[in-house]
Order: C-alpha cells, then sequence, then structure tokens
C-alpha cells in the first residue's frame, strides 16, 4: 500500500505538503536500525508505543490518541501502564532529531506500523499529519488506556 495519499484524506493541506517532503521508505529504514540491532529487537516494544499512544483516544470529546504525542509529559509518561516505553522513545529519539520536520506523533505510529512489517505482520496504512501538544495540558488523564479484562464493551467504549 503506498503512503501517497489525497491531501483531501486525513490531514490536509500540511500532512500533504509533510508527505510531499518525507522520503517515508527512507525514515522507515531508519527507524527499522533503530529498533532491531546486536543488543536488542524492539519490535515488540514499539508496537506497544503506538498502541498506547493511541489507546487514550475518547471518541466522546476527541480527546487523548496518538496525535500529540503526550507521552512525552506527566501525567502519561508517569502512568503506570506506560512503564518501560521510555525505552522505545529513547531509541527513535536520535531519528527525531535528524527529521526535524516529523513530529513524535508520526513518528511512534509509523515505528509501530514498521515493526508490525518486520514481525511478518501486514503492512498497514499510515499517512503523515499528526502534530505534537506542546505541554502537558493535553494530556488525558492518568487511566484512559482499554482494560482487556473489562470485556470487549470496555474495548468499544
Amino acid at each position: 500500500m503506498s503512503d501517497e495519499t489525497p491531501a483531501s484524506v486525513g490531514g490536509g493541506h500540511a500532512a500533504a505538503s509533510l508527505r510531499a517532503t518525507v522520503d517515508t521508505n527512507a525514515l522507515k529504514s531508519e527507524i527499522r536500525t533503530a529498533l532491531i540491532n546486536r543488543k536488542a529487537n524492539a519490535c515488540p516494544i514499539a508496537v506497544r508505543l503506538a498502541w498506547h499512544a493511541s489507546g487514550t483516544y475518547d471518541v466522546r470529546d476527541g480527546s487523548g490518541g496518538s496525535d500529540g504525542a503526550t507521552m512525552r509529559f506527566a501525567p502519561e509518561s508517569t502512568d503506570e501502564a506506560n512503564a518501560g516505553l521510555g525505552i522505545v522513545r529513547d531509541m527513535l529519539l536520535p531519528i527525531k532529531k535528524r527529521h526535524p520536520e516529523v513530529s513524535f506523533a508520526d513518528l511512534w505510529v509509523l515505528g509501530g506500523h514498521v515493526a508490525i512489517e518486520f514481525l511478518g505482520g501486514p503492512s498497514v496504512p499510515f499517512r503523515h499529519g499528526r502534530s505534537d501538544a506542546r505541554g502537558a495540558a493535553a494530556c488525558p488523564a492518568n487511566g484512559r488506556l482499554p482494560d482487556a479484562a473489562q470485556g470487549a464493551q470496555h474495548l468499544r467504549d
């Protein structure tokens, strides 16, 4: 599946402009190199980072989710459910420094995308266009991650 999408889908003009300036395949290669090395294969934790960044989304008010990359700030960074995710965020940080035009939010989601593909999963559609929050005010309250132990309806809510 192509990473190129019309400007009218998922992010508008700014996302289309970003797609035009970012070589997504080269970025994916850098992510793969960061996640998989002689010391570790961090693909599972990269999938967890993407899931936890996205899993706080509340459909009722549109808050939370991967847009904003709010896990960089407390209280989300200190949520017990996010323990250990600083490891993969740190692994991806040098890529962010080399590519300031790419948001942390896009980088984390693309990291999950790359990890799923590398582990033999399907090619997951990806679009640039997520933005980064400027501070903790955008953080969802701790405890918003879905809890599978509460059953399927909880996950749907």
